[in-house]
């Protein structure tokens, strides 16, 4: 795999530091002033992890996506705080959460009348993510299903691992559904060296330039864009698409301590905090690429990235699930 990680416990111990000193002055001194998701109106809700609403509205005028593009201040600065901070109430009977990310199972399991963990059956083995036709498979299997309740349909993309960055081994997010299985902390043995006047909250900075990064990343949101298209040919209603979070390219967070941030979970500056809300009524619907253009984007990526999976790898991640479960009971 491309790039040899080389993990160190100073560097850890020098990085938490700078973490955890930074977070203490940014909890102290920015509040969070954020939106909440119900303050609109929504029989859907299209959520597209970590994406800035500045390379979204690039996007959105580029395809000539149909529906009002309004951006919203969101209350997270990670998915952890976006979903403790939005999903308050005690119980929400009528949604069905279907989720590509283990954290909705972690923070808000019991909340709804149905969570969906496609994470849990739907994982890319090659990628260490799940990949959004998955995520897009179980929502048009599920809206069959149930046609009156609403939906909150939560992607991965266009957060990390990048599909174009396919010679590195990302294990980010596969650390977090593993913590979330095994229902433990999750922990690092070391950390790669970052410059003393930056952080890396995703080490995955540590290994490319910012510019490759950011390619990667608008990739991402390339790729999971058809599928959000051909979903709102069939979800009832109105949807509207936005994100928990965005992502932070190297800015300061807060004067008071200048280093250059990199990731998302610190800070309330709009690279973070400032998401899309993409508006989209049933009678945008018409306006719509006709399917047969969306599906034909979609085969193209697919090809490309090889996101179907063999009859083999179907099986093999049968077994280690089969396995994983056993464990789990401690039978084995």
């Amino acid at each position: 795999m491309l790039g040899s990680k080389k993990y160190s416990w100073v560097n850890l111990i020098i990085h938490r530091f700078k973490e955890y000193t930074l977070k203490g002055i940014v909890e102290l001194t920015q509040k969070n002033n954020g939106d909440s998701i119900f303050e609109d109106d929504w029989r859907n809700l299209i959520i597209l992890d970590d994406c800035r609403y500045d390379i979204f509205k690039s996007e959105y005028i580029k395809r000539r996506l149909p529906g009002r593009l309004e951006y919203k201040i969101s209350k997270g600065s990670w998915t952890g705080e976006f979903l403790l901070k939005n999903f308050t109430d005690k119980k929400y009977d009528d949604i069905i959460y279907i989720t590509a990310n283990p954290f909705v199972d972690k923070y808000l399991k019991g909340k709804f009348y149905k969570v969906i963990s496609v994470w849990k059956n739907g994982w890319n083995e090659r990628y260490n993510t799940v990949p959004p036709n998955k995520v897009y498979e179980q929502t048009i299997k599920t809206l069959k299903k149930y046609p009156n309740k609403r939906f909150v349909v939560h992607f991965l993309q266009p957060h990390h691992p990048y599909f174009s960055l396919q010679n590195f081994e990302d294990n980010a997010m596969n650390i977090i559904k593993n913590s979330v299985e095994k229902n433990h902390s999750m922990s690092l043995s070391g950390f790669p060296k970052e410059p003393l006047h930056s952080i890396y909250l995703s080490e995955i900075y540590a290994y490319f330039s910012l510019s490759k990064l950011i390619r990667a990343y608008i990739e991402n949101l390339r790729i999971v864009l058809p599928y959000v298209e051909l979903l709102l040919h069939y979800l009832p209603g109105r949807t509207i698409i936005t994100s928990d979070h965005g992502e932070i390219f190297g800015k300061p967070v807060t004067k008071l301590l200048p280093i250059k941030v990199y990731g998302h979970g610190i800070g309330r500056i709009p690279d973070l905090v400032k998401v899309p809300w993409l508006i989209f009524e049933e009678e945008d619907k018409p306006k719509l690429r006709p399917i047969k253009d969306i599906k034909k984007d979609i085969a193209r990526i697919e090809k490309r990235y090889m996101l179907h999976e063999s009859s083999k790898q179907k099986e093999l991640k049968k077994i280690k699930r089969a396995i994983s479960q056993l464990k789990l009971k401690q039978k084995i």
